[in-house]
Formats: C-alpha cells, sequence, structure tokens
C-alpha cells in the first residue's frame, strides 16, 4: 500500500463547531481543508457533533462548495460515476484506478418515493419526493431531494437539472444542490396511481400546516 503523509488539518479552533449539543435536528456546521488542499473534513451536528472524513473522495465534496458536480471515470473502460469511486467495478478493469472529470448539471430519475415522516430537521417541508438519479453519463445513481413538482407528479425516467444553493449558503455537502424538472418537462396526466398517491400526502400537507 502507497504510503502517504498524513494530511494537516487546522486547529479545531480555527473551525466552526457548535457550542451546544442540544438535539437541534440534521446540520452541516462546518468543515476544514487540508493544508495542502486534497482533503476535506465536515463536522455535522445531530445529537452529538461528528468529524465526517472523506479522504481520496474529498474532490467531490469541495467542489460542490463551487457549484460544480465531479466524479471519477474509469480510463480503461470509460464508466463513470457520481458519487465518485476510487477503482473501477468492472471485473475486466481489475480495480482500474480512477480519474476525476466534470460532469453536466443534468439527470435521469432511477428510481423515487414520496417521504412523508422525516427527522425533526426535516418535518416542516414535508411531503417530500426523494429520487435516486442518474446525473450526466454515470453508471451510479446520488439520491437527493426532488423540487419543483407536487410529489404525485413524480416519474420513472424524467429529465432533471441540478440546481445549487447561493454560493454562500454551500457547506460541501449533498445539501448543497437539489434537483428540479428539466426545462421544457411537462407534468403528466392524472391517472389511477396518482391519485392514489395525491390521497395519500394531502393529509400531511394538512398536518405540516398545523405546525408552529
Amino acid at each position: 500500500m502507497e504510503d502517504r503523509p498524513k494530511p494537516k488539518f487546522p486547529a479545531e479552533g480555527q473551525v466552526n463547531l457548535p457550542t451546544e449539543s442540544a438535539e437541534t435536528g440534521l446540520e452541516f456546521t462546518g468543515y476544514e481543508i487540508s493544508a495542502d488542499g486534497n482533503y476535506f473534513n465536515q463536522f455535522m451536528h445531530y445529537d452529538q457533533l461528528y468529524r465526517l472524513r472523506h479522504g481520496v473522495n474529498s474532490r467531490f465534496f469541495m467542489e460542490l462548495l463551487n457549484g460544480r458536480i465531479f466524479g471519477t471515470r474509469c480510463p480503461r473502460c470509460g464508466d463513470s460515476f457520481v458519487p465518485p469511486r476510487t477503482n473501477c467495478w468492472r471485473l475486466d478493469c481489475r480495480l482500474q484506478p480512477t480519474e476525476w472529470v466534470e460532469f453536466p448539471p443534468t439527470a435521469k430519475v432511477h428510481t423515487w418515493t414520496v417521504a412523508g415522516w422525516s427527522g425533526r430537521s426535516s418535518l416542516k417541508r414535508l411531503p417530500l419526493v426523494l429520487v435516486y438519479a442518474f446525473i450526466g453519463d454515470s453508471k451510479v445513481a446520488i439520491a437527493n431531494e426532488l423540487h419543483g413538482i407536487e410529489p404525485w407528479q413524480a416519474e420513472f425516467g424524467m429529465p432533471l437539472k441540478v440546481v445549487f444553493r447561493n454560493a454562500g449558503e454551500r457547506v460541501g455537502a449533498v445539501t448543497d444542490f437539489w434537483f428540479e424538472p428539466a426545462d421544457g418537462w411537462r407534468p403528466p396526466r392524472m391517472n389511477a396511481e396518482r391519485k392514489r398517491i395525491k390521497a395519500l400526502v394531502e393529509p400531511v400537507y394538512a398536518w405540516v400546516a398545523t405546525m408552529k
């Protein structure tokens, strides 16, 4: 195994850390980048503080801060991956190391579901449409929220676009972006299944409206 030098990070006093450990729901509270710019650690607060070390996949998270989607591609077979894979999984490629490439802000729904219950940090935003989507020509899907539609309008295979938060709001996490229907997409006609989903989520809308 390659002997890599241990990355140097700033002292904890230089990082934005929470001063309390009260339960407030999931929140990304800060991050740190190694002195050589290659490694990215994230601080996540839930019931306590967690440091998430992203190691060789750090570039994916750092590029989110720049409003860009980066994944990896196998130089041998050409397969690409978002989220990134350090090595190609094709048997013929024999764990070929992958290379970093930028992906377009376009995607396609692989599968989806409607969330009618969630953790405290998301309750007031229910119901949520959660999708696994292929970004660009990625061979693997990534999970995120789908905004801009009614829950019963989601479709398998529907075209999407990636939408980022404003630059000052990004924290280097997958919550820095979400999906929306691609320009030109039109909602499908109602059918029996969509009517069933609508009937299920309407009480969720009513329940959320009662929250302070």
